[in-house]
């Protein structure tokens, strides 16, 4: 906008100016005139050069007066020239610090990066350093846990040896009438077993492993021939609370029945506690009533065995396929039952009543389960003739 008002300004003197210089020309021209003696030729020119020069002079003056720009260049341009060399040179000198200090940036940046990667690396460090204190704190309290617990069972144990200890000796003076040394249970023999109802609640549990407990120690009491007292009870077993609370966690868990026998451990001499364990077993059901066990044909012809040799390896037989079936034999002898002799006699008899030639089948008689025993009901079918039952 300033530089527009001065070019009309300047515009509007020149034209005055050029205007009032064209009348003295044409009045010196037609007067002829003359200045310093020149001929009014070079009278006109000299007046023409006089009105360009004024006209500059004034254009000069008039920017000089109208603008701050236009006398700083007319007047002040060595001094900028000056400014501006010295601000070329602190320019050259601010670019040349600030490169130094990018420098100095990048290399304080490179520190920190290498500072922060250190951090970095120590935190890690620090971070697995604590991690493993937690797993050696860990370690140690599960440590102190397991030395809590094995002082425990260290003064559990102690009880129990104290107190197996109290009753030996109850039970070494409750016995009389018997000789020293004499083995009244032999290692791993049954003391007592029975069939616990699964599914029941904890004390209902605990009650039945107490009952069978009593029993095998009324049963230990009867085989050396003592009676239990009511005002000092005797103790003829022992088993450890380890074993006993195992059985009660068994019953807790189980949905049906499971047998429970109860063995020594070792051969126990007269006049010491019967230490005992207790095996445990589902008592699932092996030969429903009525179910044939075992059958075969004989023909005592062909052959030189009597009838009660005959009948006894039928019998070995049964208990085979008994105890192959799942039935539990006894521990000592391998038995799964025992035949009473009446029915020996009559199944005897039968055989002898044949032609030699005859079936014997066995039968359950009544549900047989793994805790057994087994009950048998024999057949004896003569070949050719009518048969002959025997219950």
């Amino acid at each position: 906008m300033v530089g527009i008002r001065l070019i009309i300004i300047m515009a509007i003197v020149g034209g005055f100016i050029a205007y009032l210089a064209d009348k003295m020309g044409s009045k010196i021209g037609k007067k002829k005139m003359s200045i310093f003696g020149l001929r009014p030729k070079h009278t006109s020119i000299l007046l023409t050069v006089a009105s360009g020069t004024i006209i500059a002079v004034l254009t000069i003056g008039v920017m000089a007066i109208s603008s701050q720009s236009a006398r700083t260049a007319l007047f002040g341009m060595d001094k900028l020239q000056r400014e501006l060399k010295l601000l070329n040179i602190e320019k050259a000198d601010a670019t040349l610090a600030l490169n130094e200090a990018k420098g100095k940036v990048e290399e304080q940046n490179k520190k920190i990066s290498e500072l922060d990667a250190k951090m970095q690396a120590s935190i890690a460090e620090n971070d697995a350093m604590e991690s493993k204190l937690a797993e050696v704190n860990a370690m140690y309290s599960k440590a102190q846990e397991a030395l809590t617990s094995l002082t425990e069972s260290k003064a559990q144990l102690t009880s129990e040896i104290e107190e197996l200890e109290k009753t030996t000796d109850a039970l070494r003076k409750g016995i009389i009438n018997m000789r020293e040394g004499q083995v009244y249970y032999r290692a791993g023999e049954l003391v007592y077993a029975g069939v616990m109802r699964g599914g029941l609640k904890h004390d209902a549990n605990v009650a039945q492993v107490n009952w069978l407990l009593q029993n095998a120690n009324e049963a230990a009491l009867e085989r050396l021939g003592m009676q239990q007292q009511k005002d000092q009870p005797l103790q003829a077993i022992w088993l450890s609370k380890g074993v006993v609370n195992n059985a009660v966690a068994a019953l807790d868990k189980s949905k049906g029945n499971l047998f429970f026998r109860v063995r020594t451990v070792a051969n126990i001499i007269v006049g010491e506690l019967a230490v005992c364990e207790i095996e445990i077993f589902e008592n699932q059901f092996i030969y429903p009533d009525g179910t044939l066990i075992y059958s075969v044909d004989y023909d005592l012809s062909k052959g030189t065995t009597t009838h009660d040799n005959l009948l006894m390896e039928f019998l070995t037989q049964i208990n085979h396929q008994a105890v192959q079936a799942g039935v539990l034999p006894d521990p000592l002898t391998g038995k799964v039952g025992n035949m009473d002799a009446a029915t020996m006699i009559e199944t005897s008899n039968a055989i002898r009543r044949t032609n030699g030639a005859f079936t014997i089948n066995a039968y359950a008689k009544g549900d047989i389960t793994t805790a057994g025993p087994v009950r048998l009901r024999l057949e004896v079918v003569p070949k050719a003739e009518k048969r002959a039952t025997n219950d």
